[in-house]
């Protein structure tokens, strides 16, 4: 049976920007190479996904929560549940039979950020890899993020899950510490950048910075409850930072500055309608011309508002990387140490701050130096994308020749 299946897994096609565009960018980058194959993405959005793509999609678990009727005559329900899982495994391994290459792509895709249970998300990871390998396809992390992972559980799924890979590249230096540190062997794998940065942007990029004031603002919003994103546990921490951001917004407009709100996932919309109300109150009114707010559902869009800005404040890690993509100065209020690593490696690293610890006073200090060094920081990003873009078209070729290997 010729191995002419590539199958792509990922949580896409749920409202977010960031993961969908990885997605994208793989899925670009590989039909161009392998314009042959027969390419299906096993997510968590597959309607979406198929209409946006019209690639073959499938549910990353198509198992109905309960016990399937044909196995009610069983007693037990936990008994019940390992029978329909096993069943669910052997048909997912001869699924893969005609398959080449199980490709898990980017994304931060082994940490538990807002993963409520070890039964989800990483469970789901283990069993697609284990499905893959026992059906004889090759399995590959493909820059992916990884950790931190808080539940010892879901620790030991998302590690199996790497274990049984073939090929593995990680997004960040982090990852290759934190695997480290709980004793897994990294020796034979590789870094590379984001897969995001091998898209095209070209035709968003434009004129970019302007020496006229006032000036554009990204400002890029998020729906942040803390890592386990529990609306009763980080209500607090949302309502701080939302505080804050209407404080620095304030700011931004009295000294007449443009605002463009961005965000990175649907439910960011939730910070756009606070922001509404706030520019409803009375000190607000005379500045409502000068803050916009346009629907944003994909990369694309995203990109077309980056083009329209100067500089670029945001927090989700795929808006500070498209911004730097679009060779804005970015100023990033992280969650995560990725965030901080990607502006470090562009040269960056002054213009980080942790969202639950955010200060104002110095974000205003951040803005204004980023303005003063504008010309200089946007010549630093630029020879950074070259690299990045070459490093990750070699990695491309090497999945060329995996796949034609096992053919």
């Amino acid at each position: 049976m010729s191995r002419s299946k590539i199958v792509l897994y990922g949580h896409f096609g749920t409202g977010n920007i960031g993961n969908d565009s990885t997605l994208q960018a793989a899925l670009s980058n590989i039909e161009g190479l392998l314009p042959e194959a027969r390419i299906v993405c096993v997510c968590s959005g597959p309607e979406r996904i198929s209409e946006r793509f019209g690639i073959e999609a499938r549910l990353i678990d198509p198992l109905p929560d309960g016990p399937q009727p044909k196995y009610a005559w069983i007693p037990s329900w936990r008994i019940r549940r390992s029978v329909e899982e096993l069943t669910s495994l052997y048909a997912q391994s001869v699924w893969f039979r005609d398959t080449s290459m199980f490709i898990v792509v980017g994304t931060g895709a082994v940490d538990d950020s807002a993963v409520h249970s070890p039964w989800d998300a990483p469970y789901d990871l283990f069993k697609w890899c284990l499905a893959a390998k026992l059906g004889g396809a090759r399995v590959v992390f493909l820059s992916v993020g990884v950790g931190p992972i808080q539940n010892p559980m879901s620790r030991r799924l998302m590690l199996g899950a790497l274990r049984l890979a073939d090929r593995r590249s990680y997004r960040e230096s982090a990852a290759v510490k934190y695997l480290g540190r709980h004793g897994f062997d990294t020796r034979k794998d590789s870094l590379y950048p984001d897969l995001v940065f091998s898209m095209d942007v070209g035709r968003w990029e434009g004129e970019g910075w302007t020496t006229a004031s006032p000036m554009r603002i990204g400002l890029g919003l998020i729906y942040y409850l803390g890592w386990r994103h529990d609306p009763k546990e980080g209500g607090q921490i949302f309502r701080d930072y939302m505080e804050k951001i209407k404080s620095f917004l304030k700011w931004l407009l009295e000294r007449g500055h443009t605002v463009r709100l961005l965000v990175g996932d649907h439910v960011d919309y939730r910070c756009v309608d606070e922001i509404h109300d706030f520019m409803q109150t009375p000190a607000l009114c005379a500045y409502r011309d000068q803050v916009i707010a346009e629907e944003i559902t994909s990369v694309e869009a995203l990109l077309e508002q980056i083009s329209q800005t100067d500089v670029v404040i945001a927090s989700r890690f795929h808006n500070v990387l498209c911004a730097l993509m679009m060779k804005r100065p970015v100023i990033s209020i992280g969650y995560h140490e990725k965030n901080d690593l990607l502006m470090a490696e562009f040269g960056m690293s002054d213009y980080c701050q942790f969202i639950e610890t955010l200060d104002v006073e110095q974000l205003k200090k951040q803005f204004e130096d980023s303005l003063a060094h504008h010309a200089l920081l946007t010549e630093g990003i630029s020879e950074r994308l070259s690299e990045r873009r070459l490093l990750l078209a070699t990695q491309y070729s090497e999945l060329v020749v995996m796949h034609k290997a096992v053919l």
